[in-house]
């Protein structure tokens, strides 16, 4: 591989877990990945030429023109990557796992394949958890009169989602690793 991949991602954390996914994969070594920030590609792509393969994953300010020159790959759960000669684009879209039972569906395989690699604890759907958000938001309620309890939703929703935002990048990250990275760095 004469050129380093370049890996876009919106922010540092999902940078690094992107970085182990790629690596774990065994189809390219850490010392060929050249990680860049959202802000960092903004500033560089306006410098001059990029000579090196681009990887974005998520929601990254303008690679939505992108869709209509790359080659599809996968799509599902919501996640969609595709590849041109030059540029991979790995997107999301928390649409497709709304509903409960497609996000537990997702959630088991994700737990299978991308958890023991970042080596984190799986995410936890236990009962106490909720019973102590909804403590902690009815007593936020209760003290400030109920003028935050729909805020506190809002944050709580904005959060998870967030969550479930960063889950698919991973999984996409994770499956576009095995199946199309080998290919996308040799063309």
């Amino acid at each position: 591989m004469a050129a380093k991949l370049i890996l876009v991602c919106k922010d540092k954390p999902i940078l690094d877990d992107v970085v182990k996914i790629l690596v774990a994969s065994g189809n390219i070594a850490e010392d060929d990945i050249e990680a860049w920030e959202e802000k960092t590609w903004d500033v560089k792509r306006k410098t001059g030429p990029i000579n090196s393969k681009v990887l974005f994953v998520g929601d990254i300010k303008d690679t939505t023109s992108l869709c209509c020159f790359i080659d599809i790959k996968y799509e599902r759960w919501g996640i969609c990557y595709g590849v041109n000669p030059r540029y991979a684009l790995i997107t999301t879209d928390t649409m497709y796992i709304k509903d409960n039972a497609r996000y537990k569906a997702f959630l088991g395989s994700y737990e299978e394949t991308v958890v023991p690699i970042l080596d984190a604890p799986a995410p936890s759907g236990d009962q106490s958890n909720k019973v102590a958000k909804t403590l902690g938001a009815v007593g936020l309620a209760v003290a400030t009169g109920g003028a935050s309890l729909a805020a506190q939703k809002l944050y709580d929703d904005n959060k998870l989602l967030a969550e479930k935002t960063h889950q698919l990048c991973l999984f996409g990250a994770w499956h576009f690793a095995g199946n199309a990275l080998e290919d996308f760095v040799n063309l």
